[in-house]
């Protein structure tokens, strides 16, 4: 007999969130995302918040989304991350996939599912270009085989008008409208600006999509088994297939948030770092030279 399978759902308590997690626990058929599957039996959710500790008043989130939890009858995961105020949006982020990647492994969980939508992937590619991070910024939502995002069709409105039709209740976050923040700029600022094009972007989406699917397929059988790179294989290869053997392989070892001076610093690393020595990838990763080989480690 099959097992259910277990997911762990991100919940913030803003509307996205709350919106998935009344889809997902919904019994009308229409309502719930599909999620690829063939067991026949009914998957089970644990819900994960995770407190960042930036914002004075998170702690009535926390309180909220276990509210929600206990309503549905599900476990509730809370983490605490007492970043403080002025942390970078890449650190909030890395801390909150780490506590839910350490909440699926302790309940052996099969996927985390987050509640991104259409309006996400287009403030993302507007990010990506931003920064610079070249086409592979234009597919933002790629390189996370455990994560699923069940409203990734959906926009920003759908959700809105899906809770104000079930009469559901959310709590906004007070940092949302702070502009300090480059996710809240292009949101507020330039989004609005962008909706005529928001079908053409979302075509240059799908396409990339398509192209980088089978260059991930292609860089990924290249990459060996095992946690180490040949030095003399890797120095050998053309300088873009570097790069994506570092991307594929930074990804592999759970290293979040990738930009373009990162890779291109670990590139450079493979090629010049002195035996028995290292460089810091992440803070928490780094690159280690030996005698042949290359490896990424905790120490």
């Amino acid at each position: 007999m099959n097992e259910s399978l277990t997911y762990i759902v991100a919940v913030s308590g803003g509307v996205d969130s709350v919106v998935l997690l009344h889809k997902l626990t919904s019994h009308t058929q229409n309502a719930a995302p599909q999620l690829p599957s063939t067991n026949p039996q009914p998957p089970k959710y644990i819900v994960a918040h995770f407190d960042h500790g930036i914002r004075e008043d998170s702690g009535s989130d926390a309180e909220f989304v276990k509210s929600l939890a206990d309503n549905f009858g599900l476990i509730y995961e809370l983490g605490k991350g007492n970043l403080g105020k002025g942390t970078s949006e890449a650190t909030a982020r890395d801390a909150r996939y780490k506590f839910l990647r350490g909440v699926m492994k302790k309940h052996g969980a099969d996927k985390i599912i987050t509640a991104h939508h259409q309006d996400d992937v287009i403030e993302s590619m507007v990010i990506n270009m931003i920064r610079g991070t070249g086409a592979r910024g234009l597919n933002p939502m790629s390189g996370s085989p455990d994560i699923l995002r069940p409203l990734i069709h959906k926009t920003k409105q759908d959700l809105t008008d899906y809770a104000e039709e079930h009469g559901l209740v959310w709590h906004e976050d007070s940092t949302n409208l702070d502009e300090k923040y480059l996710r809240n700029y292009v949101r507020l600022r330039l989004m609005p600006n962008l909706e005529p094009a928001r079908e053409k972007m979302l075509a240059i989406q799908k396409l990339v999509d398509g192209t980088y699917h089978d260059v991930d397929m292609r860089i990924t059988s290249l990459l060996p088994k095992q946690n180490v790179l040949s030095r003399s294989w890797f120095v050998c290869l053309p300088y873009a297939v570097q790069k994506e053997i570092i991307r594929a392989w930074l990804i592999r070892c759970g290293v979040e948030g990738l930009d373009k001076s990162t890779i291109e610093r670990v590139v450079t690393g493979c090629k010049t770092l002195p035996i028995n020595k290292q460089i810091d990838i992440s803070g928490k990763l780094w690159l280690k030279s030996e005698k042949q080989n290359l490896l990424i480690t905790s120490k």
